[in-house]
């Protein structure tokens, strides 16, 4: 089986180009999709931008780690847009009583590029980097019933329970929500 892509770290210098393809993934996994992903339709392009520029901001101050899935890399390393074909983060908020925690947020892959293991490459960079900030114990919340629930579970990712009407669907209605955690080994 070919490569799912290369994944790569976000850096603002040399990526902050690709917040528009950013948004186009995660604008496509809301509308075709469905997948309850902080927005409701109708989808405004300026709040999805602003979203990511926030962050993206975050990425600079080291409070999120940004992991790319792109399809090839030019010599020179840049990417251009249309190679983006997913994305996940880390969010390492600051707590002194927390700070081997980690959540996952935003594993978006683009609609023609899944079922090929990208998923798996970019959780599993996601992880090797949770590691080496010390985030062992890994916290996550998908909507109950998608494709991402069974992911998250092949995954290795051990389901905490169900929330009822958890979030608002693009499709109308509440969804339940299932949580999931994980515990990385050092």
């Amino acid at each position: 089986m070919p490569a799912p892509g290369i994944v790569i770290p976000f850096d603002i210098s040399l990526h902050s180009h690709l917040t528009p393809y950013l948004a186009a993934i995660h604008a496509s996994c809301i509308t075709h999709d469905h997948t309850i992903a902080t927005f409701l339709l109708p989808l405004s392009h300026e709040k999805l931008l602003s979203w990511w520029k926030e962050r993206i901001a975050e990425t600079n101050d080291g409070r999120r780690l940004m992991l790319l899935l792109v399809s090839e890399l030019d010599p020179s390393g840049r990417i251009k847009g249309p190679e983006l074909i997913g994305v996940v983060m880390l969010w390492m908020p600051y707590s002194e009583t927390g700070s081997f925690r980690g959540y996952v947020e935003k594993l978006l892959i683009h609609k023609h590029h899944r079922g090929k293991g990208g998923a798996r490459a970019l959780m599993s960079a996601l992880e090797a980097e949770a590691l080496n900030r010390g985030r062992t114990l890994l916290l996550l919340d998908t909507e109950s019933g998608n494709q991402a629930e069974a992911v998250f579970s092949r995954l290795g990712y051990t389901e905490l329970g169900k929330v009822p009407g958890y979030g608002m669907s693009p499709a109308g209605g509440l969804k339940d929500g299932t949580f999931f955690y994980k515990t990385l080994e050092l």
